[in-house]
């Protein structure tokens, strides 16, 4: 063996003749690659005026003096080059660009696209493109993390304030700034500013379709339900009510109808999901000849009266007495609500455009 296997150090020879000239180029290859640092990695060919003990990364296609070095150190020492073969894991510093790279062995890899490693530069200034733990990170999510549990905690060893706050910090009101929970990497729920500055919360059965659970408006402090339903319906036209029988008021038109859960083709409300519901009506008294004893209102579910949403008045003065009615009521999806009234002795009618039928969902 005349060099040695890892640093190609070459060794002195038994009863060699001038063992300094050996001894020498063993310590100037070790000065040259322990601590390797290079002035730059992109020469093909060596500069005009090099100085002793300069170092180069030959860049590959490399011609005159370096031909065939591409990728191997480069040393100009005692008036000559002199080409350095890297071994896998050789660290290099580029003094150029202050990138740290590894030699893999076939190639010279920057530690920060390596993965899982900094380079001196971003380590130093503390600036660092990408940072993954047990995972890789990537340009998109330049932090990655796979943990059981991940732990933010306030500053107790500087010490800091006592507070800890995260900021999430978007460009314009169009675009997000928020959080995303998935299911196997398929979204199921996210909150944040969601395309506009109010706080919003979506939810989604397959990562696909997506649904508006509630928005705090920004302006007011106040709290939208997009999808709980909510209607307000009238009647057009003067509803004739019998005598002594219980008769469906006819709402016909809805001033507005959110998730469309009133059915005016049927005058009824129709319950799209199940839960508690807040209703109720005002309808105005219209003399056909002479007045009813007296007058009741009630609400129907399924068909059948709701007892404990009934009321009842006398002494009716046409086009001036109203009744109403509210009720609190549990339903299913698909049952059905609508209003009734009932006139005692006499007949008479519900005055068109003076009354209101009205619903929503109490989350």
């Amino acid at each position: 063996m005349t060099d040695t296997p890892h640093l190609g150090l070459p060794l002195i020879a038994a009863s060699q003749s001038q063992k300094h000239v050996t001894h020498n180029q063993a310590i100037v290859i070790l000065d040259a690659i322990v601590m390797l640092s290079v002035v730059d990695a992109t020469h093909t060919a060596p500069p005009v005026t090099p100085a002793e003990g300069d170092r180069y990364k030959v860049a590959s296609g490399a011609t005159g003096a370096w031909a065939a070095w591409d990728l191997n150190i480069a040393l100009y020492t005692s008036g000559q080059w002199v080409k350095l073969v890297p071994k896998k894991g050789w660290l290099c510093f580029d003094e150029a660009t202050g990138a740290l790279t590894v030699w893999t062995g076939s190639d010279w890899t920057d530690l920060a696209a390596a993965g899982g490693y900094l380079t001196i530069a971003s380590a130093g200034s503390g600036i660092l493109t990408k940072l993954g733990i047990l995972t890789a990170a990537d340009n998109t999510n330049r932090l990655a993390v796979k943990s059981n549990a991940v732990l933010f905690s306030h500053d107790d060893v500087t010490p800091g304030t006592g507070d800890l706050r995260v900021t999430l910090n978007k460009s314009a009101a169009a675009k997000d700034a928020g959080f995303i929970f998935q299911d196997a990497f398929s979204t199921r729920a996210l909150f944040g500013l969601l395309g506009d500055d109010d706080f919003t919360v979506k939810v989604s059965p397959d990562g696909s379709n997506y649904f508006t659970g509630f928005v705090i408006d920004r302006n007011t402090g106040r709290l939208k339900l997009p999808l709980a339903p909510k209607f307000s319906a009238y009647t057009n036209f003067d509803n004739y009510i019998a005598a002594n029988t219980w008769t469906k008021v006819q709402f016909n038109n809805a001033l507005f109808n959110d998730q469309n859960a009133f059915d005016a083709g049927n005058n009824r409300f129709v319950a799209p999901i199940d839960g508690c519901y807040l209703f109720g009506s005002s309808i105005k008294f219209k003399i056909n000849a002479t007045n009813p004893l007296a007058w009741y209102i009630a609400f129907y579910k399924n068909g059948t009266k709701v007892e404990q949403s009934e009321d009842s008045i006398f002494n009716m003065t046409t086009l001036e007495t109203s009744i109403q009615a509210n009720s609190l009521l549990q339903l299913s999806a698909g049952d059905t609500i609508e209003v009734f009234t009932f006139f005692t002795t006499n007949d008479g009618y519900i005055a068109a455009n003076t009354n209101e039928f009205w619903g929503h969902y109490v989350p």
